[in-house]
């Protein structure tokens, strides 16, 4: 446990040589007037008895406590610290891959399905829940997320009965375009992650797919003999028999430890410095006891005036500074008041944001005028699902800094999901076309009513939403998400396709970019 110990301000250590000093000369000074008591008073051999300052034990006592109390107060106020198992929830997700390729829908003689099968062991581990976030892949020729890395378990189980191979655009068991499709997970490039494959065989690229793993936990649920065999000759953990058992709880268990591998791996800083306090207030009664002497009165002075918080009423601000407190309420998840503690702005803000207050922690980083102020406003914007701002905000920043690569990724999945809110928008369009009476323009109103909006003289149903209604307000995403609820299937699988193009897209652009560099070169070489 002492090797985990550390200060927060060793610089408060150096206070030891002043203080020690000054102990010193009250030590000297204490000698002296016990070597001075009654002379030419009274007689030399009668100084002992009659000499208040005759016992030397009780004349030095002052000065030992003295010295072991600001010694504790000056351990305190360095901030000893020690690392501590957090307690905060896990960040780093569990990424659930499951096969939807044709041979998955093939009927075995149990009479379930590779797929059904898979379903199943999925499902439960939904069913019993995890103490992280997790998100739900599906890959086949390519790979796609079903819902993105949430605590959402129902969402997930309920997205997870609508999964089938007729969801993706492509055929195939591609893992090296599964592990690209994990890879582009914000969260687990922030935090690592643990993927747990299911699968009935695939085809993969072992060189390449060993170095997109890195050092993240993969795990693959082998549902066959030959899927089993292809997995050997990768880096990964295969399970087989007993974890395939769904009255088994093994495969839950194994997960279970890797959840807690990266709670023992997020080690909290907790300061224990304001347990050496007590002990201060237990020597300081000594001098207020009979025959407390004034000398000594500096000294308590110095000790007080040693502790570097306010003076405040409230019994903490005593003994932590409002930072500190800020600390400790977050610390115990109490974002809200954590927020309310907080003085510097910084970690003011990330409690509004943890809290999910992100009007109040928008407004700290807008009174802020450095880069890190206006990225730390452009994520508060996208948590907050205020998409459109959040884009403009990151374009601004990269104008400024072109190489922050971190709001370049960020705007690139705002983008995305921009682009991908409004191609569900323009297919529900399609499907309900809104009344020929009314102006499609006139369809984007901010002030648009929970059920009903008068334009002109015309009474227009709300059959659709429009983009900007979707981004901009939390009821209508809401209406949005439970009118695509109605055939889940039929919207994956729209979900899919669409990122499939783009990136079929970008892959084509790219290559085209290539063409045009080598057609270029070769035309300067013919000159």
């Amino acid at each position: 446990m002492l090797s985990d110990l550390q200060f927060a301000e060793p610089l408060w250590f150096l206070l030891f040589l002043p203080i020690s000093l000054l102990l010193f000369l009250l030590w000297r000074s204490r000698i002296q007037a016990l070597s001075l008591a009654g002379q030419g008073i009274i007689a030399s051999h009668l100084v002992r008895v009659f000499s208040l300052q005759g016992n030397k034990k009780a004349s030095f006592k002052p000065i030992l406590f003295a010295l072991i109390g600001t010694s504790l107060v000056i351990i305190a106020i360095a901030g000893p610290q020690i690392q501590l198992a957090g307690n905060e929830k896990i960040n780093a997700p569990l990424i659930i891959a499951l096969d939807l390729s044709i041979s998955m829908e093939g009927e075995q003689p149990s009479g379930f399905s590779h797929l059904q099968r898979g379903k199943l062991i999925v499902d439960q581990l939904l069913q019993q829940g995890f103490n992280r976030p997790v998100s739900l892949l599906a890959f086949a020729g390519s790979s796609h997320q079903v819902l993105p890395v949430s605590e959402q378990l129902p969402l997930l189980r309920l997205y997870l009965g609508y999964l089938a191979p007729s969801v993706m655009p492509e055929e195939g068991d591609d893992l090296n375009q599964l592990l690209v499709e994990v890879n582009r997970i914000k969260d687990g490039q922030q935090f690592g992650y643990d993927l747990l494959i299911i699968s009935d065989g695939f085809s993969v690229n072992k060189v390449d797919f060993n170095q997109a793993k890195k050092t993240n936990n993969v795990l693959l649920v082998a549902l066959t003999d030959t899927a089993a065999q292809q997995a050997k000759s990768l880096d990964i953990e295969v399970l087989t028999g007993k974890y395939l058992d769904s009255a088994d709880s093994s495969l839950y268990q194994r997960l279970t430890d890797l959840t807690e591998n990266h709670r023992a791996g997020e080690q909290v800083l907790t300061n224990i410095g304001y347990w050496l306090l007590y002990p201060v207030l237990l020597i300081a009664l000594y001098f207020f006891r009979r025959g407390f002497n004034l000398h000594w009165a500096a000294m308590i002075v110095l000790v007080v005036n040693l502790s570097p918080n306010t003076a405040e009423a409230a019994f903490i601000d005593w003994w932590m500074t409002a930072d500190q407190q800020g600390a400790y309420y977050f610390n115990k998840q109490d974002y809200k008041e954590a927020a309310i503690r907080f003085q510097d702005p910084n970690w003011q803000a990330a409690a509004y944001v943890y809290a999910k207050d992100y009007r109040k922690a928008a407004v700290i980083y807008e009174q802020q005028d450095d880069l890190i102020g206006l990225f730390n406003l452009a994520v508060t914007n996208s948590e907050g699902r205020n998409y459109h701002r959040a884009q403009k905000l990151y374009q601004l920043l990269l104008k400024i800094d072109p190489d922050n690569a971190d709001a370049l990724n960020n705007l690139r999945i705002i983008t995305a999901l921009i682009e991908e809110i409004k191609l569900t928008a323009e297919n529900q369009q399609e499907e309900k076309p809104p009344s020929e009476s009314a102006d499609s323009e006139d369809m984007v109103d901010e002030q648009l009513a929970a059920d009903r909006d008068q334009i002109g003289q015309v009474t227009v149903e709300l059959e659709t939403l429009s983009l900007d209604e979707l981004l901009g307000s939390e009821r209508k995403k809401e209406q949005w998400l439970r009118d695509i609820s109605r055939d889940p299937k039929l919207f994956l699988g729209a979900k899919f396709q669409a990122e499939y193009n783009k990136q079929d897209n970008e892959k084509y652009n790219k290559q085209l970019n290539i063409d045009n560099k080598q057609l270029k070169g070769t035309g300067g070489m013919n000159e």
